[in-house]
């Protein structure tokens, strides 16, 4: 009994998260138009693909449409796929711009998770929930779960350096403490996969969901939000709990 309400509060919290994935990235797809920031447009087109991801994985189980879950939940592993690539490139323009190697990651990561879909296809696992027998459960792991971690250890080095600066004057500390907040967003991110992987072996073995997982992946994923729409508005409580005046400008 327990069990099962563990797995409906957490089907309910991770719906409502790719809700708000879709709301945060069409704000910031606003916030890129007024900016003309060609970054911020990917990283909201990437937060759009993501929250219209998790509409149709979240879908069969919601609205009861069991027949149609292959069906959804490929697509919904598609857009995934396009958020994850978008990510890795979204860090390579903002952290490693002028770094050859940046553009080649990119390209490697779309390789690695194409492959991981294309395999998928030919297994006929078209769910990616059998991490156990599908050779493409892990290539698409892994690409995904490697921009994630790439975007969230370049924002952190970023805040690293940045913090030094902050008490010279030379950067804004609503710009310094955006690089930790997105940071934050891209470890949590980056963990959502690995609570995917013992959530579906539990899947693939039993049939069942785990409902303490399902419940702590809702919950990482609405902190992970969490942190980056605070990255992007910082509205005036947060500006002074970092020690930044209210008034000072929340752009680079």
């Amino acid at each position: 009994m327990l069990e099962q309400l563990l797995h409906e509060a957490g089907t309910l919290i991770v719906f409502l998260a790719g809700i708000s994935y879709i709301a945060v990235g069409l704000y910031l797809l606003q916030t890129a138009a007024r900016e003309r920031s060609r970054p911020t447009y990917v990283l909201g087109g990437a937060l759009l693909c993501n929250g219209i991801s998790f509409g149709f994985s979240e879908t069969p189980f919601v609205a009861g449409a069991g027949q149609y879950l292959d069906l959804l939940t490929f697509v919904s592993r598609i857009w995934s796929a396009v958020c994850s690539v978008s990510i890795a490139w979204f860090a390579w323009r903002v952290f490693r711009r002028h770094a050859r190697w940046g553009g080649v990651a990119v390209a490697i990561d779309f390789i690695a998770i194409a492959t991981g879909l294309t395999l998928s296809a030919v297994e006929s696992d078209w769910q990616g929930y059998a991490p156990l027998s599908s050779r493409g459960f892990w290539f698409e792991w892994a690409g995904s779960t490697a921009a994630f971690l790439w975007l969230g250890f370049e924002s952190l080095r970023e805040y690293r350096i940045s913090r030094l600066r902050v008490p010279l004057g030379l950067i804004d500390p609503v710009i310094s403490n955006r690089y930790f907040l997105i940071g934050l967003y891209g470890s949590l991110a980056s963990l959502t996969y690995f609570i995917y992987v013992p959530m579906y072996i539990v899947y693939e073995l039993y049939d069942v969901w785990w409902g303490w997982l399902d419940l702590g992946l809702g919950v990482v994923e609405i902190v992970s939000l969490v942190a980056l729409w605070l990255s992007f508005s910082a509205p005036p409580f947060y500006r002074r709990f970092i020690g930044a005046s209210a008034a000072s400008p929340a752009k680079r």
